[in-house]
């Protein structure tokens, strides 16, 4: 948890450091809003241009993903990674969907990640979701008499030779929370915390502390 407090401020911060009046001109409903800008004295209309999100409403954008998943029976932590797409419905609420894949401790996930997210259509949103995962569960097994040299070190079956298999598959709702900060109108810095209820039981739920980069279009 301590993580994800310190991603969520290095957001904030990362947000507040780029702050200007008219952030977000490249997206053209933001542009049309605030073309005039507000007077110098109007301090409430620059703060309201400052932290006016409503454009997000109708973008569609890819995003990178990547985090440390945690799990109270591995000895390390999990690294993943996610691929997808995200789309604003409307200015306070996404839907995302993507390619996901971790690994560590000799095993990991590959599946698809599938979300939804309610947040607030500021430029720095705090935001609530759930999500669910399918996949399988990756994981070595003795492969020492299949006359394969599965881990390519130039010799077949020796002895403790292990391969991968994809033979056991999974599901894994989860509720989520984190914070997006708006760099301009198409990119988006996200930090969130994620925690896995999976259905191999609760020795293997766990966290999921990560970040996320989204860049934005119509």
């Amino acid at each position: 948890m301590r993580r994800l407090l310190i991603c969520l401020a290095l957001v904030t911060c990362s947000g507040c450091s780029l702050l200007k009046s008219r952030y977000a001109m490249d997206d053209p409903v933001y542009a049309e809003k605030y073309a005039e800008g507000a007077e110098r004295s109007d301090v409430l209309g620059k703060a309201k241009q400052a932290f006016d999100a409503r454009h997000a409403e109708g973008l569609s954008g890819r995003y990178v993903s990547g985090g440390a998943q945690y799990q109270a029976t591995a000895d390390e932590p999990f690294l993943g990674a996610e691929l997808g797409l995200e789309h604003y419905g409307t200015s306070w609420a996404s839907s995302r969907a993507a390619l996901a894949a971790n690994v560590g401790d000799g095993a990991g996930r590959i599946g698809v990640d599938l979300g939804a997210r309610l947040q607030t259509p500021s430029r720095i949103a705090p935001f609530a979701g759930v999500g669910l995962f399918l996949g399988a569960w990756p994981h070595k097994e003795l492969a020492d008499m299949d006359n394969i040299d599965n881990d390519d070190d130039g010799w077949i079956d020796e002895w403790g030779e292990k391969d991968w298999e994809f033979d056991h598959w999974l599901a894994a709702a989860y509720p989520e929370i984190g914070i997006h900060a708006w760099l301009n109108g198409s990119w988006r810095l996200t930090a969130y915390g994620r925690y896995f209820v999976t259905t191999e039981g609760r020795a293997h739920d766990d966290w999921l502390i990560g970040g996320q980069i989204t860049a934005f279009s119509r």
